[in-house]
């Protein structure tokens, strides 16, 4: 059975209209869109992407055997999206923890999970693929498909390929653990010197890679003691 897709010129949001409808909508279901005009990223910031020249979409989780691997789930769609992008030809794709794709070191994929635990999760996606031009002040680089292959990409056959892919994984996930190899071995952050939240205060320190339930692993710098992120923000700095 074919996932079931929905397709806007233009929208205000994916998530927030999968969220309205998840009633209507089938698991597994793609609600996307040429614009958004209140595209969201994480912790309240827009998502800006000029029209027509990107992937932005949303997908319904709805099925309880899913459902169980919870906030990973992004996790495992940005795992997806950077295996795609493999597959037009870009190396050096890397994760960002907690799931932002970078290609040579610049973001091109944000994604953002919203929703209502036991009952449905949306994970919301955009890629950049053939904008060229960013606008505006970006808190990290950001990049294309097309400015790093050099050429535009056929957005429609990008489109079909990704949305396969996530169809055909989520259809069949009963393990986190090749998602997990996968990550660790493009994992953006790991040896890299970051300010994390610990304890309410900002502290530098260096990243050791993540643990079996995908949480990070910092060390304070001159501490020797490691502990376990779960969530927060970690901002980085490159030399």
């Amino acid at each position: 059975m074919k996932y079931q897709e929905l397709h806007f010129p233009a929208i205000d949001s994916t998530n927030d209209y999968v969220k309205a409808h998840q009633d209507e909508l089938a698991d597994l279901a793609v609600v996307s869109a040429d614009y958004q005009s209140k595209g969201k990223g994480r912790n309240e910031r827009s998502w800006l992407a000029k029209a027509g020249e990107n992937l932005l979409f949303s997908l319904l989780i709805k099925s309880p055997k899913t459902l169980r691997f919870g906030a990973k789930l992004s996790l495992v769609a940005a795992v997806i999206v950077a295996k795609t992008i493999e597959y037009f030809g870009l190396a050096d794709v890397s994760l960002k923890w907690p799931n932002d794709v970078y290609i040579h070191g610049k973001k091109t994929c944000g994604i953002l999970l919203e929703g209502q635990l036991p009952n449905f999760i949306v994970i919301g996606i955009g890629i950049n693929v053939n904008q060229t031009e960013f606008l505006g002040e970006y808190r990290h680089q950001p990049t294309s498909l097309s400015l790093e292959l050099g050429k535009d990409i056929d957005i429609a056959a990008f489109k079909e390929r990704l949305f396969n892919n996530l169809y055909e994984a989520f259809c069949s996930l009963d393990s986190l653990k090749p998602y997990l190899l996968y990550f660790r071995k493009h994992d953006f952050l790991l040896g890299k010197m970051v300010y994390a939240t610990l304890n309410d205060e900002q502290c530098w320190g260096l990243i050791r890679g993540v643990d079996d339930e995908f949480r990070i692993l910092f060390e304070p710098e001159g501490s020797g003691n490691i502990y376990v992120l779960s969530s927060g923000e970690i901002q980085f700095h490159l030399e």
